[in-house]
């Protein structure tokens, strides 16, 4: 009886499995069958083109049924529609479902095609928005060319329907652009302007593009080392964020301001940041494309807590994905030179050579692009208006024909001088390492003379003060402000001397715990007396002192970049190189190549 009994048990607890089997099964075929996709395609066909494209992006990319739905009616109706802007429209979607996806090639091919229906239409406002898709997916694809050429169109046809708002949009994808290809002073210069315009228009449709801009402000000031911006513009982005909605511009907040704690050595923070960062790029799908870079900046932190295995498995991963994808980007460079370092700390010598010389070939080929895009994008833009202008005066009168060969003159006289002027920049691109071997003797006497007008700056504020006596207690109080202003300026002075910005423990705390001073006085100090914030000063010193020591230290030049940066007070390579090829427009090793060429002792 016992046993008939358990058995008879076990058949009940099996039919009763079976059954909630059979029960889940229904409900997950209920939950399918509950989506229509006849009826949700008939709710497309009383939609605007333009209004089905926004919900497409917004909506409906993001629902596995809605997706395959709409791109069926894509395919199906807008795309075989008589009506050329529904064609358009059609277009546009497919060229943003295959960016979603990563598929930048596609995505192109889909927007140019969109560029070519816009033309036929013959309407200003779509080719405004199809030169701005087609610069937006070459920026994401890293054909940066390509991307400034369409936005420098976009810009054209914004400003001849006078439209402000893109205008500025315009204007931080051209910022973000010069970023990409080293001019990180000029991105931060042009985004600060722009600011300031979006900001005095008072607009609430304008609320997502300042908040991109304050994503854009973060990775410049990033980018230029002045990581106290940096961090400054990345949390007020965060805010506005939170304030305006806009949950897609976290991704790239958290990420820049992860990135911001790795240069400062602040790695726990760091990985804080860049969990979070991965977290909204993984359940934000429009903020898909972040996640190689968010990666990027997870391995070098990795690699800083001395874990190489797993930078190493996560950079292999990016490798991959970049190759599958068939696409470059400036900012993705690091990935061989991190892969060369970690597996050298593992003893991997084979493939960290591999990588470091493919890190030598990614920077020379980016070196490149960055010395060709701006040259050949104003030379064809300049060309490309005065081929307008030749085939609109064509069709003038005899008397506008003479006005016609006058403009073909000196529009001639135009070209020639833009071509002369660029031919010169060339050479001035070519000289740029004598320039900067005559400037060490410039900046030696500038030093002196520097030395001399501070002294004397001081001594005339303290005869000024002492003209003026309002009573013997004031006089007292200016005298002590005084002495303690010049006090500091000879401590800072000697700090320069001894060369003690080189050690790493320089930030604004430790050198004021050194010169017995607070933050506050000793970083408004630094910016009335030598202008600039306190971290771009001691950047430059260190830089300078590169300059000069690899020029007269034979052995100097013979360390690694690596071990120059750590030498002279930078934590790691790559912001060294930065710095150094932001103030001298050459990069490290170039400079030092040169040097040994001229065997210069």
């Amino acid at each position: 009886m016992p046993q008939t009994k358990r058995i008879t048990l076990l058949l009940v607890l099996f039919c009763a499995i079976l059954g909630h089997k059979s029960f889940s099964r229904t409900i997950i075929q209920d939950s399918i069958a509950q989506f229509d996709k006849v009826a949700f395609q008939d709710s497309l066909r009383v939609l605007a083109p333009k209004e089905f494209v926004r919900l497409f992006t917004i909506q409906y990319i993001e629902d596995k049924n809605k997706a395959s739905a709409s791109l069926e009616y894509v395919m199906n109706d807008m795309l075989n529609s008589n009506e050329l802007e529904m064609q358009f429209w059609g277009y546009i979607s497919l060229a943003k479902w295959e960016n979603y996806n990563t598929n930048f090639n596609e995505s192109l091919d889909y927007v140019l095609k969109a560029t070519q229906t816009a033309k036929s239409i013959n309407s200003l406002d779509l080719l405004l928005r199809t030169h701005i898709y087609q610069g937006d997916f070459y920026y994401d694809a890293g054909k940066y060319k390509k991307s400034m050429e369409a936005y420098l169109k976009a810009m054209r046809y914004a400003k001849e329907t006078n439209h402000v708002g893109r205008q500025l949009a315009i204007s931080k994808n051209i910022a973000l652009l010069k970023l990409e290809v080293g001019d990180a002073k000029g991105s931060a210069d042009l985004l600060e302007g722009t600011l300031k315009i979006l900001e005095a228009q008072n607009s609430p449709k304008l609320n997502r593009l300042e908040v991109s801009i304050y994503i854009a402000l973060t990775k410049s000031y990033l980018r230029l080392g002045d990581y106290e911006k940096s961090k400054y513009y990345g949390t007020k982005g965060l805010q506005l964020s939170n304030k305006y909605g806009d949950e897609d511009a976290k991704a790239y907040l958290y990420n820049f301001l992860g990135e911001t704690n790795i240069a400062v050595e602040k790695l726990q923070e760091a990985m804080l940041y860049l969990d979070k960062a991965l977290n909204y790029a993984k359940e934000i799908e429009t903020s898909k494309s972040q996640i190689p870079f968010i990666n990027l900046n997870r391995a070098k932190a990795f690699f800083y807590k001395k874990d190489y295995t797993t930078a190493i498995q996560i950079l292999e991963a990016i490798e991959t994905h970049q190759k599958r994808k068939k696409i470059s980007f400036f900012s993705l460079e690091d990935m061989y030179e991190f892969l060369g370092k970690s597996y050298k700390a593992l003893g991997n010598t084979e493939k960290s050579l591999f990588y470091f010389e493919k890190t030598n070939e990614v920077y020379t080929e980016n070196d490149k692009k960055q010395n060709e895009i701006g040259l050949e994008i104003i030379k064809k833009y300049d060309l490309q208006s005065l081929k307008e202008e030749l085939n609109q005066a064509e069709q003038k009168t005899v008397k506008t024909r003479i006005v016609l060969y006058v403009s073909i003159f000196l529009a001639i006289l135009v070209v020639i001088g833009l071509v002369l002027f660029y031919k010169n920049r060339e050479k001035r691109n070519q000289q740029k390492f004598e320039s900067l071997l005559h400037s060490l003797e410039i900046e030696k006497e500038k030093a002196l003379l520097a030395k001399e007008a501070a002294i004397k700056k001081a001594t005339e504020e303290k005869i000024m003060i002492e003209k003026v006596v309002p009573d013997e207690t004031t006089d007292k109080e200016v005298e002590i402000i005084d002495e303690t202003k010049a006090k500091l300026l000879k401590k800072l002075q000697n700090f320069e001397d001894k060369e003690l910005y080189l050690s790493k423990n320089s930030s604004l705390n430790d050198v004021a715990k050194k010169l017995k001073t607070n933050t506050s006085y000793l970083s408004k100090l630094v910016n009335a007396h030598k202008g600039k914030s306190f971290t771009a000063y001691i950047t430059d010193l260190r830089v300078n002192y590169a300059i000069r020591r690899l020029k007269e230290d034979k052995k100097f030049r013979s360390y690694t970049i690596d071990s120059i940066a750590r030498d002279i007070g930078f934590n790691r390579s790559e912001s060294f190189s930065r710095a150094f090829k932001n103030k001298t427009g050459l990069y490290p090793s170039y400079y030092i190549k040169r040097l040994d060429s001229q065997n210069i002792e």
